[in-house]
């Protein structure tokens, strides 16, 4: 069956699971194809189900059991003459057959890397031998091809999920790290920044502004360090304790005055040991590190804005010993305090260090 949707959509058709639009945008170069819904109460294609291929729908919201899918493809004529990574799929889905089925070994394509989020019901995966439940909250993060398989079991009512198709040979070096530190089934919260991020990619494909191959790789790449950021150990962490984030607040406060990690621990109320391990844990780094870091950052600034001289600022940042000072900044800057206040090409008054 075929039938007009509008003036850029060419044709619609009904499928086993829903309107298939491909559309022309005359506008941009690329052929970008989504699913609309077919309408649970009725047998066969529904009209709605074609319009509703330009309409905004946020994804996360609803819960229904029957089956769906919203899916993009993108293919681009003109293609940066450098190697970049490029977002191939991206989509929502509902699936409730068991006819869903994919083979990684079998999908006739290379380079490409699949992220899948499971948003409610269950899903599985055979890996390594091993079958895995795809449950909500979990996902998977696979190369193709690899020996891997994934499907619908039999045993559950409906599997909803997003998921992000990205090809390039570029990406296959972040993947394995992606992998060694979180596996092939990574555990997010809804909220997460990853799992947003690709929520905003797929609101922007519903709203058909991914119009080139430069912006679809700025969103391949976005995604790509929010996954590398949730690896990170700041970012892995569970919230920050309130006596943690009260010294912090203290250091900011009075990095001038502070003497030593005595100081620091009897503020928050802790033996000095406990102090120390907990603190290193949610920063990253030890007490004095922290305090020195905010001191050097502190000082940057006044070597950009102020006549002081270098002896002045160390003591106004809370440093004792000039030498001493100088060569806490180099460590942090990678030049001496005299240099970094002549150098040119960091035109920078303020200088933020991690």
């Amino acid at each position: 069956m075929v039938i007009n949707c509008d003036i850029e959509v060419k044709y619609c058709s009904s499928t086993q699971t829903g309107a298939v639009c491909f559309i022309f945008l005359n506008r941009i170069p690329p052929l970008c194809f989504i699913m609309g819904e077919r309408h649970p109460s009725t047998a066969g294609f529904n009209e709605n189900a074609a319009h509703s291929c330009g309409r905004h729908t946020s994804i996360m919201h609803t819960k229904i059991k029957e089956p769906f899918s919203h899916s993009y493809g993108f293919r681009f004529r003109e293609v940066p003459s450098f190697d970049l990574a490029q977002i191939q799929g991206v989509g929502w889905e509902n699936r409730t057959s068991a006819d869903y089925y994919w083979d990684g070994m079998q999908r006739g394509d290379e380079g490409l890397m699949l992220f899948q989020y499971t948003l409610s019901g269950r899903g599985s995966m055979m890996l390594e031998d091993q079958i895995h439940p795809l449950v909500p909250g979990k996902a998977f993060l696979v190369w193709i091809p690899s020996r891997h398989v994934y499907f619908f079991p039999k045993d559950s009512d409906h599997w909803e999920y997003v998921y992000i198709l990205m090809k390039g040979e570029r990406l296959y070096a972040p993947y394995l790290e992606w992998i060694q530190k979180m596996g092939h089934f990574p555990e997010f919260q809804v909220d997460s920044p990853p799992i947003r991020m690709l929520n905003t990619i797929l609101e922007k494909a519903k709203q058909r502004q991914i119009t080139d191959s430069f912006i679809n790789s700025s969103y391949a790449y976005q995604f790509a360090i929010e996954l590398s950021r949730s690896t990170s150990v700041v970012h892995a962490q569970p919230p920050m304790p309130d006596a943690i984030q009260k010294t912090l607040n203290y250091i900011e406060l009075n990095y001038d005055r502070i003497g030593n990690l005595d100081d620091m621990a009897d503020f928050a109320g802790l033996s000095k040991y406990y102090f120390l391990r907990q603190f290193q844990r949610y920063t990253g780094m030890t007490p004095l590190e922290y305090l020195n870091k905010l001191r050097i950052e502190k000082a940057a600034g006044l070597l950009r804005t102020t006549r002081q001289t270098v002896n002045e600022i160390a003591s106004t940042v809370g440093f004792t010993d000039g030498n001493y000072f100088s060569k806490v900044f180099k460590s942090w800057v990678g030049m001496p305090p005299g240099k970094f206040r002549s150098e040119q090409s960091l035109a920078a008054d303020h200088l933020f260090l991690n």
